[in-house]
Protein backbone atom coordinates (compact mmCIF):
# COMPACT_ATOMS: atom_id res chain seq x y z
CA UNK A 1 0.00 0.00 0.00
CA UNK A 2 1.60 3.43 -0.76
CA UNK A 3 2.53 5.61 1.91
CA UNK A 4 0.28 8.26 2.91
CA UNK A 5 0.94 11.69 4.28
CA UNK A 6 -1.87 13.37 6.85
CA UNK A 7 -3.00 17.24 6.63
CA UNK A 8 -1.65 19.00 9.39
CA UNK A 9 -5.21 20.87 9.10
CA UNK A 10 -7.65 18.34 9.33
CA UNK A 11 -5.21 15.49 9.98
CA UNK A 12 -7.38 13.33 6.78
CA UNK A 13 -5.19 11.17 5.10
CA UNK A 14 -3.35 12.45 1.73
CA UNK A 15 -1.47 11.07 -0.85
CA UNK A 16 1.86 13.06 -0.93
CA UNK A 17 1.73 14.47 -4.29
CA UNK A 18 -1.40 15.71 -3.62
CA UNK A 19 -1.15 17.44 -0.47
CA UNK A 20 -0.28 20.90 -1.68
CA UNK A 21 -3.37 20.23 -3.46
CA UNK A 22 -5.70 19.60 -0.94
CA UNK A 23 -4.17 22.45 1.06
CA UNK A 24 -5.09 25.17 -1.72
CA UNK A 25 -8.37 23.52 -2.01
CA UNK A 26 -10.04 23.06 1.14
CA UNK A 27 -8.24 25.10 3.47
CA UNK A 28 -7.33 28.46 1.56
CA UNK A 29 -8.11 30.71 4.06
CA UNK A 30 -6.40 28.65 6.78
CA UNK A 31 -4.26 31.37 8.84
CA UNK A 32 -1.16 27.67 8.53
CA UNK A 33 -2.22 27.14 5.06
CA UNK A 34 0.90 29.91 3.59
CA UNK A 35 3.28 28.63 5.63
CA UNK A 36 2.86 25.16 5.32
CA UNK A 37 2.77 25.07 1.46
CA UNK A 38 6.11 27.03 1.57
CA UNK A 39 7.68 24.39 3.11
CA UNK A 40 5.95 21.46 1.40
CA UNK A 41 7.28 23.28 -2.31
CA UNK A 42 10.69 23.68 -0.63
CA UNK A 43 10.82 19.80 -0.33
CA UNK A 44 12.61 18.00 -2.74
CA UNK A 45 10.33 15.70 -5.15
CA UNK A 46 7.01 17.03 -3.78
CA UNK A 47 5.88 18.85 -6.44
CA UNK A 48 6.00 16.03 -9.70
CA UNK A 49 8.10 16.86 -12.57
CA UNK A 50 6.00 17.68 -15.36
CA UNK A 51 7.08 13.95 -17.81
CA UNK A 52 8.28 15.92 -21.49
CA UNK A 53 5.63 14.24 -24.15
CA UNK A 54 6.84 12.51 -26.79
CA UNK A 55 8.63 13.62 -29.47
CA UNK A 56 7.25 14.25 -32.79
CA UNK A 57 8.50 12.20 -35.77
CA UNK A 58 8.33 13.55 -39.36
CA UNK A 59 8.73 10.75 -41.71
CA UNK A 60 9.97 11.48 -45.11
CA UNK A 61 6.40 10.66 -46.16
CA UNK A 62 4.38 13.46 -43.87
CA UNK A 63 6.95 15.99 -45.98
CA UNK A 64 5.80 14.81 -49.28
CA UNK A 65 2.32 14.93 -47.90
CA UNK A 66 1.93 18.71 -47.25
CA UNK A 67 4.11 19.17 -49.92
CA UNK A 68 1.86 17.61 -52.20
CA UNK A 69 -1.36 19.72 -50.33
CA UNK A 70 0.24 22.83 -50.49
CA UNK A 71 0.79 22.22 -54.32
CA UNK A 72 -2.70 21.29 -54.69
CA UNK A 73 -4.01 24.07 -53.18
CA UNK A 74 -1.83 26.73 -55.30
CA UNK A 75 -2.57 24.83 -58.10
CA UNK A 76 -6.08 24.73 -57.68
CA UNK A 77 -5.83 28.54 -56.53
CA UNK A 78 -3.85 29.33 -60.12
CA UNK A 79 -5.71 27.98 -62.15
CA UNK A 80 -9.25 29.30 -60.34
CA UNK A 81 -7.89 32.62 -60.92
CA UNK A 82 -7.21 32.09 -64.48
CA UNK A 83 -10.56 30.42 -65.09
CA UNK A 84 -12.44 33.40 -63.82
CA UNK A 85 -10.95 36.21 -66.07
CA UNK A 86 -12.80 36.57 -69.03
CA UNK A 87 -10.75 37.28 -71.97
CA UNK A 88 -11.54 40.54 -73.78
CA UNK A 89 -12.60 39.07 -77.07
CA UNK A 90 -14.15 35.37 -77.57
CA UNK A 91 -11.49 32.75 -77.89
CA UNK A 92 -10.92 31.22 -81.08
CA UNK A 93 -11.45 27.36 -82.20
CA UNK A 94 -7.79 26.88 -82.55
CA UNK A 95 -3.85 28.37 -83.29
CA UNK A 96 -4.06 29.14 -87.12
CA UNK A 97 -7.68 30.63 -87.04
CA UNK A 98 -10.69 29.35 -89.45
CA UNK A 99 -11.07 32.09 -91.80
CA UNK A 100 -7.18 34.11 -91.96
CA UNK A 101 -3.86 34.25 -89.79
CA UNK A 102 -2.05 37.61 -90.12
CA UNK A 103 0.69 39.39 -88.47
CA UNK A 104 1.32 43.22 -87.26
CA UNK A 105 4.52 44.20 -86.42
CA UNK A 106 4.18 46.62 -83.35
CA UNK A 107 6.74 48.92 -81.83
CA UNK A 108 5.99 50.87 -78.99
CA UNK A 109 8.92 53.26 -77.70
CA UNK A 110 8.64 55.32 -74.15
CA UNK A 111 10.43 58.16 -74.84
CA UNK A 112 13.67 57.23 -76.59
CA UNK A 113 13.36 53.56 -75.32
CA UNK A 114 11.87 50.53 -77.04
CA UNK A 115 9.21 49.03 -75.04
CA UNK A 116 9.26 44.85 -74.78
CA UNK A 117 5.79 43.64 -75.20
CA UNK A 118 5.59 40.35 -73.53
CA UNK A 119 5.10 37.25 -75.02
CA UNK A 120 1.90 35.12 -74.61
CA UNK A 121 -0.73 38.09 -74.51
CA UNK A 122 -4.18 36.69 -75.10
CA UNK A 123 -2.96 33.47 -74.72
CA UNK A 124 -3.78 31.09 -71.90
CA UNK A 125 -4.45 26.96 -71.24
CA UNK A 126 -8.03 28.16 -71.79
CA UNK A 127 -8.57 30.47 -74.27
CA UNK A 128 -6.69 31.57 -77.63
CA UNK A 129 -7.66 35.08 -78.27
CA UNK A 130 -8.01 36.31 -81.89
CA UNK A 131 -5.04 39.16 -81.60
CA UNK A 132 -2.29 37.36 -79.22
CA UNK A 133 1.68 37.32 -79.06
CA UNK A 134 4.05 34.05 -79.35
CA UNK A 135 6.85 35.59 -77.99
CA UNK A 136 8.51 38.87 -77.24
CA UNK A 137 9.30 40.47 -80.56
CA UNK A 138 6.17 42.38 -80.87
CA UNK A 139 4.98 40.34 -83.66
CA UNK A 140 1.08 40.11 -83.38
CA UNK A 141 -0.94 37.52 -84.95
CA UNK A 142 -4.64 38.16 -85.79
CA UNK A 143 -6.34 35.14 -86.37
CA UNK A 144 -9.96 34.54 -86.75
CA UNK A 145 -12.91 32.16 -86.77
CA UNK A 146 -15.57 35.08 -87.76
CA UNK A 147 -15.75 37.48 -90.89
CA UNK A 148 -14.57 40.23 -88.57
CA UNK A 149 -11.52 42.74 -88.95
CA UNK A 150 -9.42 43.84 -85.41
CA UNK A 151 -7.47 46.89 -84.61
CA UNK A 152 -4.86 47.95 -82.20
CA UNK A 153 -7.72 48.88 -79.91
CA UNK A 154 -8.32 45.31 -79.88
CA UNK A 155 -4.51 44.40 -78.97
CA UNK A 156 -4.68 46.71 -76.21
CA UNK A 157 -7.85 45.37 -74.75
CA UNK A 158 -6.54 42.08 -74.62
CA UNK A 159 -3.06 43.10 -73.29
CA UNK A 160 -5.29 44.80 -70.65
CA UNK A 161 -3.57 48.24 -70.88
CA UNK A 162 -5.20 51.30 -72.11
CA UNK A 163 -4.27 52.54 -75.67
CA UNK A 164 -3.72 56.38 -74.31
CA UNK A 165 -2.47 59.29 -76.03
CA UNK A 166 0.52 58.11 -78.20
CA UNK A 167 2.59 61.78 -79.69
CA UNK A 168 3.33 59.76 -82.81
CA UNK A 169 2.01 56.71 -85.15
CA UNK A 170 3.22 55.46 -87.48
CA UNK A 171 2.09 52.74 -89.85
CA UNK A 172 4.32 51.23 -92.53
CA UNK A 173 6.63 54.60 -91.75
CA UNK A 174 3.34 56.78 -92.63
CA UNK A 175 2.63 59.22 -89.82
CA UNK A 176 -1.03 59.18 -88.79
CA UNK A 177 -2.07 62.74 -88.19
CA UNK A 178 -4.13 61.73 -85.30
CA UNK A 179 -3.32 58.39 -83.36
CA UNK A 180 -6.00 55.92 -83.20
CA UNK A 181 -7.10 52.90 -81.74
CA UNK A 182 -9.04 52.43 -84.59
CA UNK A 183 -6.19 51.41 -87.11
CA UNK A 184 -7.05 47.96 -88.06
CA UNK A 185 -4.32 45.33 -87.73
CA UNK A 186 -3.76 44.28 -91.52
CA UNK A 187 -0.99 41.53 -92.62
CA UNK A 188 2.50 42.34 -93.04
CA UNK A 189 2.12 45.99 -91.49
CA UNK A 190 4.03 47.69 -89.19
CA UNK A 191 2.58 49.77 -86.45
CA UNK A 192 4.59 52.31 -84.28
CA UNK A 193 3.52 54.00 -81.37
CA UNK A 194 5.83 56.64 -79.81
CA UNK A 195 4.43 57.94 -75.80
CA UNK A 196 6.14 60.07 -73.65
CA UNK A 197 6.05 57.41 -70.73
CA UNK A 198 4.76 54.14 -71.07
CA UNK A 199 4.84 51.54 -68.94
Amino acid sequence: MATMDRCPICDVSVRPENLIRHLNDIHPRHPDTPRLLERLRAEPGRIPRRSAGRPIRVRPWHVVLVALLLLGGLGGYYLLQIATVSPALPCIGGEGGGLYHWHTQLNIFSGATKFAIPASIGRSAFCLEPVHTHDSTGLIHIESDVNRLYSIGDFFAVWGKPFGSPSQMLVNGTAIPTPSPTVILYDQESIELHYASFA
